[in-house]
């Protein structure tokens, strides 16, 4: 079968998500939740990846909700919980629709926190999980992380190719990066998306710290936690990953070098072996 990746609109209670799907629908599921950058989508994150998953698992990755082609909340919440709260709803509606009842997890960045969030509040539909630069955690807000807020407050093209060429290692190295700078900055400038994400990027701005997850909470999940973090990632520090393994009951962390904060675009051949191991152990021998 093809394991080419495609998108699709689907009911996910309140509202509809576009999602980026890819393999067998038999294969186990696993969901990939993507980070909170301007113009960031499921396909930003996801595409690149989703062909060699795929062979594997049956791949659902949505737009979250203020993001992509993701149906909108009206009015548009103006703190970054009700966000937060919106983006589990639609996990929650989305898996319903598809008639999942226990799925892999992987959260990257922003999608950390929210994965977080999700094994929280409904733990019998997770298994394995894993965390890649996740926020969610206590930390210093990176001078890269500040710039990428406020955005909005300059939004030209010049200071989105810095910012994107910040969240990797090498960008000399970073295959099609100006298809990618053009292709989100143009997403991020879209006359429909950034009156809203111009209101999000503010909630999360002033709000980020409302989405740590104490430590109680954190030592009561049973769920077995794979962490990934690039050694040399400029948006969110290591100490973020350091603050999981050291709260989580169940967890391991990979630190990759020579990674910023896009480990699945830098370090694939790291990557995909450790996602291997974690959620298919015997495929991985």
């Amino acid at each position: 079968m093809s394991f080419d990746p495609h998108e699709k609109m689907i009911p996910s209670g309140e509202l509809a998500s576009n999602c980026l799907l890819a393999g067998d629908p038999k294969n186990p599921p696993l969901l990939l939740l993507h980070g909170a950058g301007p113009g960031a989508s499921a396909a930003s994150n996801w595409l690149l990846c989703a062909p060699d998953l795929a062979r594997h698992f049956y791949v659902i990755a949505p737009d979250a909700i203020g993001f992509g082609k993701s149906e909108m909340p009206s009015p548009i919440p103006e703190k970054i919980s009700k966000w937060m709260g919106y983006r589990v709803e639609q996990v929650k509606g989305l898996l319903a629709e598809l008639g999942i009842e226990k799925t892999h997890i992987i959260g990257n960045s922003m999608g950390g926190a929210l994965a977080m969030q999700c094994v929280i509040e409904m733990p019998e539909l997770f298994g394995k999980c894993m965390l890649m630069g996740a926020i969610g955690a206590p930390f210093t807000k990176s001078p890269t992380l500040a710039r990428m807020m406020s955005f909005y407050d300059d939004p030209r093209i010049s200071r989105y190719r810095e910012l994107i060429e910040s969240f990797v290692y090498d960008p000399s190295v970073f295959e099609n990066i100006d298809e990618v700078i053009q292709d989100r900055f143009a997403k991020a400038m879209d006359p429909d998306m950034r009156p809203v994400q111009e209101v999000m990027f503010k909630a999360m701005n002033e709000g980020m710290d409302k989405l740590i997850i104490p430590p109680p909470v954190l030592n009561r999940m049973e769920h077995e936690w794979v962490i990934v973090h690039g050694r040399q990632d400029k948006v969110v520090p290591l100490e973020t990953s350091l603050y999981f393994l050291e709260h989580l009951k169940k967890a391991e962390l990979h630190v990759l070098d020579r990674c910023g904060h896009w480990a699945q675009t830098q370090r694939w051949d790291a990557m995909l072996p450790i996602i291997m191991s974690h959620f298919l152990p015997r495929a991985a021998c």
